[in-house]
């Protein structure tokens, strides 16, 4: 595996303030990604009913399998703001091309922050040019630092891997904190790789890398109406080409790791988190009854407070996987805090578990081990406790 730092071939970078949530800031909160060529670009985006004016130019643009701009900003999600939602992501990725010369078509936009708000398109038109003419092959981690919202923390990763052509660079930004439960976290997330890739392939490998990354995190059990993300494969038109066999085996393998890190990351940057937790349900009889149970257990208000006092309070997890829906025997039940047995067989076990299991929990990152012993089947979500400082944040996110 090769590590490098947040470059790679065919890619520029820029990201400049333009106050577009307070006039006047110099926050940096406009963001731009450009290829050299139209890159095979795919993306998923959020399965919410209610989703933003960017998801609905996104979902259009990505049909046509390219992409050479994406333009991202924070501050306002230009989400339920009507058609004059839709007119300023035309008018703002119509303006991007313009001055890259490229066709609209072939610019996608991304937006995060305070639903509802208009976009302050005319402020945010006058810094285009500058975000242009800035773009540098080095500078994605001030995209990682424009597109923050409650995020602490700006979240990159750059890895590679050899493939029989050569080496193979993938690197990646993305934000999210708050808001993040299956079915997109929320989030907005980009991908990019110096090999060139077939659509229909990179779309699957989106879709499997999507499902144990993105989709199997929870912080508050909320979604977005903004949650995208996009993988785009060669930015240049001398960009090798993936052949098919062991090379696309690494190919996903390496983007199932990318997406994994940036989700990870995600999660210990939950808002007001204390605790990263992974929860791991096996011996379900298949792996939506898995997941289903371990998604309750992971967003149970009781089990996240659990979390954050320490407390090995192993009732609420078993009570949890109760209301589930998932059908199984209470009696044959084994939990795990960490590698510390609390329940064996759906008994209390007799040893002095409480004080390890404490133990186990006072770390910033553990792990519960739920064995329904029904089957073969197995799921991990990755969650957070619930603290003061989360309602805090929440609290006072638009003040």
């Amino acid at each position: 595996m090769i590590d490098q730092i947040c470059e790679i071939d065919g890619f520029r970078f820029n990201a400049v303030s333009a106050g577009i949530k307070d006039v006047g800031s110099t926050r940096l909160d406009l963001a731009l990604i450009a290829t050299e060529a139209p890159a095979v670009t795919v993306g998923l985006t959020t399965t919410n009913l209610v989703y933003a004016a960017p998801v609905a130019v996104t979902r259009q643009r990505l049909a046509g399998g390219r992409c050479s701009a994406i333009l991202m900003n924070s501050g306002n999600a230009n989400a339920y703001t009507g058609r004059r939602g839709m007119e300023a992501a035309l008018q703002l990725t119509g303006s991007v091309a313009e001055c890259l010369d490229v066709a609209p078509e072939l610019v996608i936009p991304m937006s995060t922050g305070v639903i509802g708000n208009p976009m302050p398109t005319e402020r945010i038109m006058q810094r285009v040019p500058a975000l242009v003419n800035g773009l540098a092959p080095e500078k994605l981690m001030d995209v990682a630092r424009a597109i923050m919202t409650t995020d602490t923390k700006p979240k990159t990763v750059s890895r590679g891997v050899e493939l029989s052509s050569g080496p193979c660079m993938m690197a990646g930004v993305a934000k999210g904190g708050g808001m993040i439960a299956p079915n997109m976290a929320t989030m907005l997330a980009v991908i990019m790789s110096d090999v060139n890739a077939d659509p229909v392939f990179l779309k699957d490998a989106l879709s499997r890398a999507n499902r144990v990354s993105f989709n199997a995190i929870t912080i508050d059990g909320d979604m977005s109406t903004n949650d995208t993300v996009v993988v785009m494969a060669g930015g240049r038109n001398d960009a090798r080409r993936l052949t098919g066999g062991a090379d696309e085996e690494a190919f996903s393998a390496l983007l199932n790791e990318v997406c994994y890190d940036l989700a990870g990351q995600m999660v210990r940057d939950g808002e007001g988190a204390t605790k990263f937790v992974e929860v791991r349900v096996i011996g379900a009889v298949d792996e939506p009854s898995a997941e289903k149970v371990a998604r309750t257990i992971a967003e149970s208000l009781l089990v996240k407070t659990a979390f954050n006092g320490e407390d090995p309070n192993w009732g609420r997890i078993i009570c949890a996987a109760g209301r589930s829906g998932v059908p199984f025997d209470p009696d044959r039940l084994d939990l795990f805090l960490g590698d510390v047995p609390v329940v064996r067989n759906g008994v209390l076990v007799e040893n002095d578990w409480e004080s390890a299991a404490h133990s186990v929990m006072k770390r910033p990152e553990f792990s519960v081990t739920l064995d329904l012993k029904n089957g073969s089947a197995q799921a991990r979500l990755l969650t957070t406790d619930l603290s003061r400082e989360y309602v805090s944040i929440n609290a006072d996110y638009r003040s």
